[in-house]
């Protein structure tokens, strides 16, 4: 069994990576988690083989619509940061299995997130699968939409 390519920059108070490490397109693991990084550097968004993305406790503040173009990601936790709002092409990944948004300033979710079916339930365990949101300022969903778990907030979220 080969190895999967990984690269963890954790605790190195960086702020950004240079370009040509968009070269990486293997690269299956990226922990950048722990840094002063304010955007997601980008050439991240050209790592196609991404399947785990670390960003946890950082300085973001928004998630590029690039996002949607690490198509196999499973694992994105961007916890810990000042993100405001999730573009809604976040929403566009299927693959994504746990997405650890909690901690940040949200008010509101993309009405697209019941799109995200590989997310199958509200989780709180650090290590559970599915979406960790709880812990942020919402308005929309309100917290009560939530305790019925990711049902409630899809079947609140969907078009009808």
């Amino acid at each position: 069994m080969t190895p999967r390519p990984m690269l963890s920059l954790a605790n190195n108070q960086i702020s950004g990576l240079p370009g040509s490490l968009a070269a990486m397109c293997s690269l299956t693991k990226l922990n950048l988690s722990h840094n002063r990084i304010a955007h997601i550097p980008t050439c991240v968004y050209s790592m196609k083989g991404l399947v785990f993305l670390h960003l946890a406790c950082n300085r973001l503040e928004t998630i590029a619509d690039q996002i949607q173009d690490l198509v196999n990601l499973k694992i994105l936790i961007v916890e810990g940061n000042s993100i405001h709002t999730l573009p809604k092409t976040l929403c566009f990944l299927e693959s994504l299995e746990l997405l650890n948004v909690d901690f940040n300033e949200l008010q509101n979710v993309p009405m697209e997130m019941y799109l995200l079916i590989g997310l199958r339930r509200l989780a709180c365990h650090p290590l559970d699968k599915g979406l960790h949101i709880i812990h942020n300022p919402l308005l929309k969903p309100i917290q009560e939409v939530l305790q019925g778990g990711l049902s409630s907030l899809y079947n609140y979220l969907k078009p009808t």
